[in-house]
């Protein structure tokens, strides 16, 4: 019998970060975090302990930062090999998208043309209101709002360029093959359809789509504007499997603002595996759980790991919440 993606979702899966480095709150964090975490023993040493402890079963990969990248899925295969375990793999896999020869999946006027649509979907106060709150976003502009790009200083896209938007397959099939090797369960193409679902490029979603269930069995898609693509996306029948997306108390990275998006995790029939339970590490413990599991009533959470202190702490306050 084939396995279904409700058949296999744990309710807790390991993310990547900080392994990679990424701290949610500063760069000198950030370096911390590197050297902490700078060779695959300091990394599969907490992978071990966490398996051994709570027989957790499925991690998060990436390919993004290729060495740090490599290095991580190193310290997996290491700790399968010491464990006797096999770890399940959901790995993230950027869309490249091309707008005049040009990747632009994270270009300035693709953000310009998401911070229009989400203003517009709320209005400018509450939105406005919403991002200057939202410390894991400042995190990712430097610390700094003033490098924050809108729709005011930079133009987003119009509906005549989205047009000539293209998907560039020959470097998806690169991102792919950094995988080679990798025994992958869940395929998750990354947030880079909220850009397409906002321009109203479905037939592009549904072509990678299409191309990414030839070579995996489980495909589901990364949402950071859940609030306004989710609806879209079931509004013009996308074959997805489910959704990844920020879920935390603080509605940190929820766009375009935590109540738009806990509407629209409501009204899905789709799994939902919530990111971010944490908020960066500002909303620790039982109460973050609760928000996941409880009230929004989401079955998986991906959370971040760390060393094996952190990490057990997380485990123990998620798991006081699931039972």
């Amino acid at each position: 019998m084939e396995k279904t993606i409700n058949s296999i979702l744990p309710n807790l899966i390991m993310g990547l970060h900080p392994y990679d480095g990424v701290s949610y709150k500063n760069k000198n964090i950030d370096k911390k975090n590197l050297e902490l975490f700078k060779n695959t023993s300091s990394v599969s040493k907490v992978y071990e302990y966490v398996i051994k402890k709570y027989n957790l079963s499925m991690a998060q990969i990436d390919h993004m930062n290729p060495i740090l990248n490599r290095q991580h899925i190193q310290a997996l295969q290491e700790t399968e090999n010491k464990t006797k375990k096999k770890i399940d793999l959901l790995a993230y896999i950027l869309i490249p998208i091309k707008y005049e020869n040009k990747i632009i999946s994270y270009s300035k006027r693709s953000h310009a043309t998401l911070f229009h649509a989400d203003m517009n979907y709320i209005g400018y106060e509450k939105y406005i209101n919403k991002i200057y709150k939202d410390e894991i976003l400042k995190y990712n502009l430097d610390g700094d709002y003033n490098n924050l790009i809108t729709s005011n200083n930079t133009k987003p896209y119009t509906e005549m360029e989205s047009e000539n938007f293209t998907i560039d397959y020959s470097l998806l099939e690169q991102y792919i093959g950094f995988f080679h090797g990798c025994d992958i369960l869940i395929a998750d193409p990354g947030a880079e359809i909220d850009l397409l679902a906002i321009t109203g490029r479905f037939d592009l979603i549904k072509e990678y789509i299409n191309f990414l269930r030839k070579k995996f069995k489980i495909v589901i898609t990364s949402v950071h504007h859940a609030g306004i693509t989710i609806p879209l996306l079931e509004e013009n029948n996308i074959d997805i499997d489910g959704y990844l997306t920020p879920t935390n108390k603080l509605g940190m990275m929820m766009f375009p603002n935590r109540e738009t998006v806990e509407f629209a995790l409501k009204n899905t029939n789709k799994p939902v595996i919530g990111m971010k339970p944490l908020a960066g590490g500002r909303f620790l413990g039982e109460k973050a759980f609760e928000y996941v599991f409880d009230k929004l009533k989401i079955n998986s959470c991906m959370f971040g790991m760390g060393t094996i202190n952190q990490a057990d702490s997380t485990i123990k306050s998620a798991l006081s919440v699931i039972k």
